[in-house]
């Protein structure tokens, strides 16, 4: 094997492992770490906490000066364009202060990396220019896309899990608690199933206790996350207090509204998949079929007298 290709893949290999360690220093695995919470002893979950806190708390500092370093002279200079950043940050539920210049950091860091990756693949197959471009263009837009992804991950997971709040918040206001009451008991209660509505449930209540409005809260709420569903929650209940109708058979009404959505696009995914299915089916399906059963009979007719 050419020693070049060979050069090109470790270094592909070894910036694999560096982008999953990072990703997984800096976003960790919530779900896995409630799950051990709940499973495990106090005293031996502690330690295993303590012994990550540390070793996160020495990476992650790290990691975030040098994404700053990187994007002091790149960063957007109007307001206009750090506003959208922050924005589309928001969406994917990321509020760090630093996130901006971590993003903007790691676009100038990929950048550079998808340049010598180009350039050694390129060298190798004797297309410098084309490596190099296609090199530094992958790797300035894969953060893009991977905050793209994030912020549609973020958005089916507050979607899926805003049914079953709606419930939860039913029986605790049927049970007498007030509205604000009930969503920060939500909030903690969905912390294991759904994490990320149960942060934005959090701080919605937290906006409430330091002097807002319950209607501008669900306003921030609705606004921050970008999520149809839970703006359309946010005017279903500023109407609910404005009007003075029952807190509780609105949100019910709400909740099998949301379901009932929900199954109309489960429906309408499954009546997509066999038009979906006819292209793979014509392309690589029906012609290996016809091999199969007509290539005896024509290797036959090619083997016959009449065709010799």
């Amino acid at each position: 094997m050419d020693p070049q290709i060979i050069f090109v893949v470790c270094i592909f290999g070894a910036i694999a492992a560096v982008v999953y360690w990072v990703s997984r220093s800096f976003m960790g695995n919530a779900d896995d770490k409630l799950l051990r919470s709940r499973l495990s002893d106090a005293g031996t979950n502690a330690t295993v906490d303590k012994e990550k806190r540390s070793m996160r708390d020495e990476v992650v500092p790290m990691l975030q000066k040098i994404g700053q370093a990187a994007a002091e002279p790149f960063m957007p200079k109007t307001r206009e364009r750090q506003s959208s950043m922050r924005k589309k940050l928001g969406y994917a539920g990321i509020y760090s202060p630093s996130a901006m210049k971590v993003m903007t950091g790691f676009k100038v860091i990929f950048l550079c990396m998808g340049l010598a990756i180009g350039y050694a693949v390129g060298k190798s197959v004797d297309n410098t220019f084309l490596g190099l471009s296609l090199g530094g263009l992958i790797g300035y837009l894969g953060p893009t896309f991977w905050l793209k992804t994030r912020v549609k991950n973020n958005q089916r997971a507050l979607t899926l899990g805003l049914p079953d709040a709606l419930d939860l918040m039913v029986v605790c206001v049927e049970a007498g608690l007030t509205v604000d009451s009930a969503m920060q008991r939500v909030g903690q209660e969905l912390g294991l199933a759904h994490p990320n509505l149960s942060r934005e449930l959090g701080i919605a209540h937290m906006e409430t206790r330091v002097g807002l409005s319950r209607s501008e809260a669900m306003k921030n709420l609705g606004t921050r996350t970008g999520s149809p569903a839970l703006q359309s929650l946010a005017a279903m209940l500023i109407q609910a207090d404005r009007f003075g109708t029952s807190i509780a058979s609105a949100l019910r009404i709400h909740a099998e509204s949301l379901r009932n959505s929900r199954q109309a696009a489960a429906e309408e995914l499954a009546a997509k998949a066999s038009v979906k299915m006819s292209f793979p089916l014509v392309l690589f399906i029906f012609p290996a079929t016809f091999i199969v059963l007509a290539g005896p009979t024509v290797i036959q007719l090619m083997n016959s007298d009449f065709m010799k």
